[in-house]
């Protein structure tokens, strides 16, 4: 399962030794199970984690609950999650009802946010009222630390990506990429180029069929330096039959994502729009804190050592990241990196010629 950036940013905390406080919980939802009675029940919610324990929710209190509650009679609490916490305790504040009678904690969960009190007995423990789960005032703010993941993310996809193992690859097929008719001279320039582009790994006419409305057997995009020879004799072409077969170079210009979306020039020229699918390497979108880690192949410590070692410099004379956890992310760099590559893996029974697939330019 997929791992938040805030919960990295939780675990970071801890190695800090700086847990940040748990919030205390909203008073849970109770519902009765079953055949309703006239029963009062209160409950209230505390969180936990490994530190300690968050102050008590607000008690809610349901009026309609079985007189005894069983495994067919019960009242069913579900709450909202607190960010941070590894469990939560439950706790029966009131009651008029024949069984049970008890008050206290009732019982604790770990990450589930639902409980079911089928007449549980409480242990006449009294619900804390203080917070001893982390500190209130940390040195580190939330948003400090999360700018830090993120950036360690973009360390990541930058290594990833030279990889060239089609990691963050899109596969853009709706047709909103549209190479356009053309003049004889101009510099034709693809629209509908996506702003999250990077990386250009193919262009082809959206459709490939023989015959009908939009036919483009025989088209091929081809890429090509914008200043060398061959692209220069294509933007001098006269204006080209779109039907016909046809060699038309392109070349990615421009800084591109995330700057903004790269310029997609072609050359010749033709009479006829043609729709494009367009394959490509796209940048990271907006991370926020309820992102999951974007990065394959296992990332998270090695995001975990980035935080500390960047978060560090902050106390630091220098102001340089610890140079102890930046050598654990190192290493743990190196490692995913291998991982990820290769991922294709399964031998081919006829190895290929050298100049297989090539194409002359005439």
């Amino acid at each position: 399962m997929a791992t938040t950036l805030a919960s990295l940013r939780q675990q970071a905390r801890v190695l800090m030794l700086e847990t940040l406080a748990l919030t205390t919980p909203a008073s849970p939802l109770v519902a009765a199970q079953g055949t309703p009675g006239t029963t009062t029940i209160t409950y209230k919610i505390v969180a936990t984690n490994s530190s300690g324990h968050s102050e008590v929710s607000q008690g809610t209190t349901i009026t309609n609950a079985a007189a005894t509650l069983t495994g067919v009679n019960f009242n069913r609490l579900n709450w909202q999650a607190v960010p941070g916490a590894a469990g939560y305790d439950i706790y029966r504040t009131a009651t008029n009802g024949t069984s049970p009678v008890t008050l206290g904690k009732i019982g604790s969960t770990t990450a589930a946010v639902t409980f079911d009190d089928t007449g549980l007995a409480g242990d006449s423990a009294t619900a804390p009222t203080t917070n001893t789960s982390g500190i209130d005032s940390p040195f580190w703010t939330e948003q400090e630390l999360l700018d830090i993941i993120i950036r360690g993310c973009r360390d990541l996809w930058r290594a990833i990506v030279d990889l060239h193992e089609g990691h963050f690859v899109t596969i853009l097929d709706d047709q909103t990429v549209i190479y356009p008719a053309g003049a004889t001279g101009v510099t034709t320039s693809f629209t509908g180029v996506p702003s999250d582009c990077f990386r250009i790994l193919m262009v082809e006419p959206h459709d490939l069929g023989a015959s009908g409305t939009g036919a483009t057997t025989g088209r091929y995009f081809k890429p090509k330096q914008f200043h060398s020879q061959q692209f220069q004799a294509a933007r001098a072409m006269t204006i080209q039959d779109s039907s016909s077969f046809l060699t038309i170079y392109y070349d990615i210009l421009n800084a591109g994502s995330p700057v903004a979306a790269p310029t997609l020039v072609g050359a010749p020229p033709v009479g006829t729009a043609i729709p494009i699918r367009l394959t490509y390497v796209h940048t990271l979108p907006t991370l926020i804190e309820s992102s999951n880690n974007p990065i394959p192949g296992e990332a998270d410590n090695a995001l975990i050592n980035w935080t500390i070692a960047h978060a560090l410099a902050k106390q630091r004379e220098d102001r340089t990241p610890d140079p102890g956890w930046l050598a654990m992310y190192s290493t743990d760099k190196q490692a995913l990196l291998v991982a990820c590559s290769p991922r294709q893996e399964q031998e081919e029974q006829v190895a290929e010629g050298l100049f297989d697939g090539l194409m002359e330019d005439w």
